[in-house]
């Protein structure tokens, strides 16, 4: 078996190895930077709170058709990670060239556009969702249940001192415990297993709960860095919106994943 074989093709859509762990945090780096520079200034497209919104459906997009695959809907390469963020990279950004055409001949907010699409195709996949069945609603209301409980743990915070927990940082870091609570029950109350290589290796010394710490002590300082040290509004939040495509699509792949209760 060759190296490709071994440590990417073999593996995907079911663990992840280190050397694959390392290549696609790579490229994702690289990409972030490469779309950036290239294409969201080319399209002298502004990067604000509108178009952080214009995007959220299609997070929870990824996150819903990642879930259908594990279910059968979806098939190949293209539906399994790192393949769907290549795929959704397109749709999204097809949709974006559309939707700022339409907004340079007929007047009408681009974001708007995009929000109403992405919010027909997640609910296209949720309808496919529905029909495979949510058997485990004991699950997904555990993990809306954590997910509410740091929300409230980390709003007074928010509230109180927004220099060092801004509303955005407060919703990206909430969309990482979503994460974090959806791996927590998975793999405490339902039989699953850590996909990725270190949550894997410390969940294997501490346990699942490790993925709380390891969220709030990660994902909050690499926010507040970013506000403190890149200068560029534009891309700051660029940074923001990959960091919360990392929490949001995959704390939704999971949570619908033990809803649906397939492996």
């Amino acid at each position: 078996m060759g190296f490709i074989e071994k440590y990417f093709l073999q593996p995907m859509g079911h663990y992840y190895t280190l050397p694959a762990t390392i290549v696609y945090a790579l490229i994702f780096v690289v990409a972030v930077f490469l779309v950036y520079k290239y294409i969201l200034k080319k399209m002298k497209m502004k990067v604000d709170k509108n178009f952080i919104l214009s995007l959220v459906p299609f997070i929870f997009l990824g996150g819903i058709m990642r879930a259908l695959e594990d279910a059968g809907f979806y098939h190949g390469y293209f539906f399994v990670s790192p393949g769907i963020y290549v795929t959704l990279f397109f749709v999204t950004l097809a949709i974006l060239i559309i939707s700022a055409l339409i907004q340079k001949k007929f007047k009408f907010d681009y974001w708007k556009t995009m929000l109403i699409t992405g919010t027909i195709l997640c609910a296209f996949n949720l309808y496919e969702v529905f029909l495979f069945g949510l058997r485990n609603w004991r699950g997904v209301l555990m993990i809306l249940g954590l997910v509410g409980m740091w929300a409230a743990v980390f709003a007074p915070i928010h509230l109180k001192f927004p220099k060092y927990l801004s509303r955005m940082n407060y919703s990206i870091l909430v969309s990482h415990l979503f994460d974090g609570s959806s791996t927590f029950v998975a793999l405490t109350f339902f039989g699953y297993a850590e996909q990725h290589v270190l949550p894997t290796f410390l969940i294997g010394f501490t346990g699942p709960w490790i993925m709380f710490p390891l969220k709030i002590f990660i994902v909050w300082p690499v926010l507040y860095l970013i506000d403190k040290y890149v200068e560029d509004e534009g891309f700051r939040n660029w940074l923001k919106i990959a960091i919360l495509i990392l929490g949001l699509a995959l704390g939704t792949r999971d949570m619908l994943k033990v809803g649906m209760m397939v492996p």
